[in-house]
């Protein structure tokens, strides 16, 4: 690799080859998957992980509206049910 020079960094962070199966790891894709897979396979993995994340976020924000939709309920007299 030589030098590690700031733009090095920058070019290598910047690469999926680099940071793509390091996240696909943290998101909990089996490395043993990750170390077999092609890039086009790997970016297709980061997709299924992408989609999962949205679903997520939707999830949540479902449910913080539907508590504090109850909470205001709540404070104007409504029962806890």
């Amino acid at each position: 690799m030589g030098k590690a020079t700031p733009k090095k960094i920058s070019d290598l962070a910047s690469d999926p080859a680099t940071w793509l199966p390091q996240r696909l790891v943290m998101h909990g894709v089996p490395e043993s998957w990750i170390n077999h897979a092609t890039l086009d396979q790997l970016r297709v993995m980061w997709e299924v992980v992408k989609k999962d994340l949205k679903y997520q976020t939707y999830l949540t924000a479902k449910d913080q509206a539907r508590i504090m939709a109850k909470g205001i309920a709540l404070a104007f007299g409504g029962e806890d049910s």
